[in-house]
């Protein structure tokens, strides 16, 4: 018996030992988290990390959202990415809300959400004109929003083939897709409260909900990372094409598709071959047409030895716009310097079969006879 209680002695001795690791539930307003779904150990710093939420795809196993970890120095979530992940969409909204509510507490307000609204994360009956109906929150058309979903079945897997417009309001559900949200949003309303609260209870409250324990507890981040589930290729695929064809080009831009890419290399080299082919045909030309051509380059201001350097400045150019993904600049300036290849060529190529023809004509005069 005794070995038995010094067993029991020792194990608790070696839970209290465990390092100071936050809880994510660990919330002094727990918001009725009976599931235990924040509940789990967080060791990370979250404090200078973000997160991006990318777009709302419709997977196998239901809609998720895709999103992407950073570490700190991201730069507005420009690099240092953790990876790119996804989660259900209940879980995610389910942390974002969560995490919105901590913030406005940290700034002594109050960020409510209705109920019934975060019972449409899960499958949900409802009754309309006299029809039972499923309903869930899943992925708006464009990627980048929720809405409303019906299903023909009791676990919301089988969409219905029509959307009814049953007039649930989840205007709440907000997420702020394609922005960089910062893991641990600072406040100094709590700083403040420490400084003139001689409650000790209440200075452990304030401090637990300071940024010195907020920043390993982000309870949006640390659950994003806990809950994440890989997003492969075909998911990030998917997350690309719903961002392509909402308003996300405006911000950064997406990446060329497979079909761009072929296009891109089409022009490339179509510029490559007209640029050889009108090198090589300048050099058939003449010495009156080449002066002539030189006192024209004179002329407009522009120095003979800076045409090469203008030309690679110009690919560099090009060049940039494709790694920004500034799509229609890219495809404008491509095409452009195609065109203007192409007829620089052709202008060489037709001044010398005149040239040629000219010559025939001084050879052989008008009988065809040789002068």
């Amino acid at each position: 018996m005794m070995s038995l209680c010094r067993l029991l002695v020792i194990a608790l001795g070696m839970i209290a030992s465990v390092p100071g690791g936050v809880w994510a539930g660990e919330d002094k307003n727990k918001n009725n988290d009976d599931d235990g779904f924040f509940y789990f150990q967080d060791t990370n710093d979250w404090s200078q990390s973000a997160i991006y939420p990318m777009s709302c795809i419709e997977t196998k196993n239901g809609d998720a959202v895709v999103y992407a970890l950073y570490k700190k120095n991201h730069n507005q979530c420009r690099k240092n990415q953790m990876g790119t992940y996804k989660m259900s969409v209940e879980d995610f909204v389910r942390a974002y809300t969560r995490q919105v509510q901590k913030e406005y507490e940290n700034n002594g307000k109050e960020y409510q959400v209705n109920g019934e609204t975060m019972a449409y994360l899960q499958c949900q009956e409802y009754y309309y004109n006299n029809n039972m109906y499923y309903m869930k929150v899943g992925c708006r058309n464009t990627g980048k929003g929720f809405q409303v979903q019906a299903y023909t079945d009791m676990y919301c897997t089988q969409k219905a083939t029509m959307n009814y417009n049953m007039g649930i309001d989840i205007s709440s559900l907000r997420v702020s897709f394609e922005t960089c949200k910062a893991c641990v949003a600072s406040s100094g309303y709590n700083q403040y409260n420490n400084q003139y609260n001689n409650n000790n209870q209440n200075q452990y409250d304030n401090y637990y909900n300071s940024g010195v324990t907020n920043q390993h507890d982000s309870m949006l981040c640390s659950t994003a990372n806990h809950y994440k589930e890989t997003c492969n290729r075909a998911c990030r695929r998917a997350a690309r094409k719903s961002s392509s064809s909402s308003s996300r080009s405006a911000f950064s831009g997406e990446g060329f598709s497979a079909l761009g890419k072929f296009f891109l290399w089409v022009l490339s080299l179509s510029a490559v071959f007209f640029l050889l082919a009108a090198l090589a045909q300048r050099k058939k030309m003449s010495k009156q047409d080449a002066m002539i051509e030189d006192a024209a380059i004179k002329s407009s201001g522009v120095d003979k030895k800076y045409i090469p350097r203008i030309f690679i400045g110009f690919i560099l150019f090009i060049i940039v716009l494709i790694l920004l993904k500034k799509k229609a600049l890219t495809w404008f300036f491509l095409v452009a310097i195609n065109i203007a290849l192409l007829g620089y060529w052709m202008h060489l190529k037709k001044k010398a079969e005149q040239n040629a023809a000219v010559s025939g004509f001084q050879l052989y005069g008008d009988g065809g006879a040789a002068a």
